[in-house]
């Protein structure tokens, strides 16, 4: 099999990124679109639209959608303006989420049923919406983010890392059952990572420490001694969109600086 120039590997593939707006989502769409793909970022604040302007600005193809990434009726139109727009659909990211935090007793239920709906439900809505175009197309890859705490748990995470668990079993079953479509579905379980949401968490548990310093904070158990960056991110969801990653689907993919092979306690 002869795999295009890397430059260009995505020239004539459309992407739908759902949480492009910022982070992971951000960073990977740039990636994807630099590399010739048709772009489409979708996500829930204003700044999704300018965040596309700025793509095109610079001579990429993109747009734009503003929405709620729960709602079937947002989800189903920015779908089907994709296909409109861009003749088909090829690649799937989802990396929407929030990060409530509390444990069981503090976690109401309508902070549940939120964090389900922006982490979950929205990755279900895009697939169930996207799929069907990525059949007629006669295959391609879905990326799902997910987390270390898919599996290994900070205190106070209850309804995040829950949710990051169901993301990582739901991958698996877009594998098995999108397999003979030969479409692929891998999921990202990053760490620490420098995006809005991490800067946000630290504003928030600082206790007056700044951000640098509570990054340095977070960066302590990690055996790279340094938090990882969006864009080393968006290389790895790259490399699963593409044809050099041809034969990896239903895996789990972690990103973490070594976190999870080390226990530092000194």
């Amino acid at each position: 099999m002869t795999l295009p120039s890397i430059d260009r590997e995505f020239e004539g593939k459309t992407a739908f990124v759902l949480g492009g707006s910022s982070g992971i989502g951000l960073a990977s769409a740039k990636l994807l679109a630099e590399r010739g793909a048709n772009v489409v970022i979708a996500g829930h604040a204003e700044d999704t639209l300018a965040r596309a302007a700025e793509f095109s600005a610079a001579g990429l193809n993109a747009i734009g959608m503003a929405g709620d990434g729960a709602d079937s009726a947002f989800i189903r139109s920015a779908v089907d303006r994709t296909v409109s727009e861009f003749g088909g659909l090829d690649i799937i990211m989802c990396s929407a989420a929030i990060h409530p935090l509390g444990d069981v007793t503090e976690t109401d239920e309508a902070t549940w049923d939120r964090a389900f709906a922006v982490n979950v439900k929205s990755m279900y809505l895009t697939c169930h919406n996207g799929v069907p175009h990525m059949i007629k197309r006669g295959g391609g890859s879905i990326i799902t983010v997910a987390s270390v705490q898919a599996t290994s748990n900070t205190p106070n995470v209850c309804a995040y890392a829950s949710t990051k668990g169901a993301i990582v079993t739901f991958t698996h079953t877009l594998a098995v059952d999108l397999a003979k479509h030969n479409i692929r579905a891998n999921t990202i379980c990053p760490g620490s990572i420098i995006t809005p949401m991490q800067e946000h968490f630290a504003r928030e548990n600082g206790e007056g420490k700044s951000i640098e310093e509570m990054y340095k904070v977070f960066a302590r158990p990690v055996p790279l001694q340094r938090l990882g960056e969006a864009w080393e991110i968006a290389e790895l969801a790259a490399f699963l969109a593409s044809p050099r990653s041809g034969f990896c689907t239903g895996s789990q993919f972690t990103a973490d600086g070594g976190l999870l092979a080390g226990l530092r306690i000194f």
